[in-house]
């Protein structure tokens, strides 16, 4: 099967799945600045909201309290290294810088003491990052005359696994929210 039809393949059989949790994200009119217009900007863009994710769930890692939030800040450290390492071509890639925006957020999050607090931020910090990363990644695809090139294919894989963490992020304010 080739690479493009297992990827549709794939998008297609799992978008019905996270479609309650994701519509609004994907629906939403992205701001013109989060918009890539080229491939330097789709990469720098999906660098620093990533970083914002990596950064926050290294944190999470060490400073949540609850079990599942941990669980996922190891599986987002995991991707955005992964994420890092593919549009950079390199095996150990610098944390992209964040904007202040991005740097306040985590500068917040630092802040909280651990516990119930420092665990529903974190939900919400990654909640919104992964909503930023979605509307980059749909952006970046629909500017695509074509849907062939190895960086088109990174941005549907991502953007799948955007949505199935978008699920996942559900699910953990769910159960940060009750506790």
């Amino acid at each position: 099967m080739e690479r493009r039809t297992a990827v549709f393949a794939i998008s297609a059989g799992v978008l019905p799945i996270f479609a309650p949790s994701i519509m609004r994200a994907a629906h939403a009119q992205a701001p013109a600045n989060m918009v890539p217009r080229d491939l330097g900007q789709y990469r720098t863009m999906t660098l620093m909201v990533g970083s914002l994710a990596l950064q926050s769930s290294q944190l999470a890692t060490q400073r949540a309290t609850m079990a599942k939030v941990k669980e996922f800040a190891g599986f987002e450290t995991a991707e955005q290294l992964t994420i890092a390492q593919v549009l950079t071509d390199a095996p150990a890639p610098s944390v992209a810088p964040l904007d202040s925006t991005h740097a306040a957020q985590l500068q917040a999050l630092r802040s909280l003491p651990d516990g119930h607090a420092f665990d529903v931020q974190y939900v919400t910090l990654q909640v919104q990052g992964h909503q930023e990363l979605l509307v980059i990644q749909n952006g970046f695809l629909q500017a695509q005359p074509s849907m062939s090139s190895d960086v088109a294919h990174i941005a549907m894989l991502a953007r799948t696994v955007i949505q199935m963490h978008l699920v996942m992020l559900d699910e953990l304010r769910q159960i940060v929210g009750e506790a």
